[in-house]
């Protein structure tokens, strides 16, 4: 595969994905070049990283505590170093912030979004919240500069409806690999606090 054009979608999401769906991303981006599976101790949240050349995709499945069977909602995030705006326009990781958001802020306009953001920073770092948590800019500082060095695109998280027979359908193989872990180490093994 060629080096991938990450564009922003008009509502959510990049390169046309603006639902949760593995296998759209397939379809688009094709088989990663690393896939990284973890499932928290608990048993209730099972996360895929599908790593690309310059994009990360984060997936995670979360269970009800009262049923580990079925899963309850799921989550994607898109994290890339170089987000196309539009076609000609880009933000990348060592941009300076005020460069970065007027760009950002023109995008929401354009797409009758609200221009709103929520803003949180320390002695060394920050971010900005955009889209109702939808877009996440991340900075460093380096003394009275800020420069970006992160861009995650959440989509809406999902909720899991047994009448939801495709996503159902796509989660599956997710699925049993999770009961084939809770079978090999928490029904043998089970832990004592």
């Amino acid at each position: 595969m060629g080096k991938q054009k990450y564009i922003l979608n008009n509502t959510y999401g990049i390169n046309g994905i603006e639902k949760i769906s593995l296998k759209e991303i397939m379809k688009i981006f094709s088989v990663p070049e690393e896939i990284e599976m973890k499932l928290s101790d608990d048993k209730i949240t099972i996360s895929i990283d599908l790593i690309y050349k310059g994009l990360k995709i984060y997936y995670s499945l979360s269970y009800f505590v009262e049923n580990l069977t079925k899963p309850e909602t799921q989550f994607l995030t898109f994290c890339m170093e170089k987000l196309y705006l539009n076609n000609r326009e880009s933000i990348k990781v060592g941009d300076e912030i005020k460069t970065v958001l007027p760009k950002i802020r023109k995008y929401l306009k354009r797409n009758n979004k609200n221009v709103k953001f929520e803003y949180e920073e320390d002695k060394y770092a920050g971010r900005y919240l955009f889209d109702n948590g939808e877009i996440d800019i991340f900075f460093e500082k380096f003394g009275s500069k800020k420069v970006m060095d992160g861009i995650m695109i959440s989509l809406p998280y999902e909720d899991i409806l047994p009448e939801n027979k495709e996503v159902l359908a796509e989660i599956s193989k997710i699925m049993e690999i999770k009961n084939k872990i809770d079978g090999l180490f928490w029904e043998k093994y089970k832990r004592v606090d």
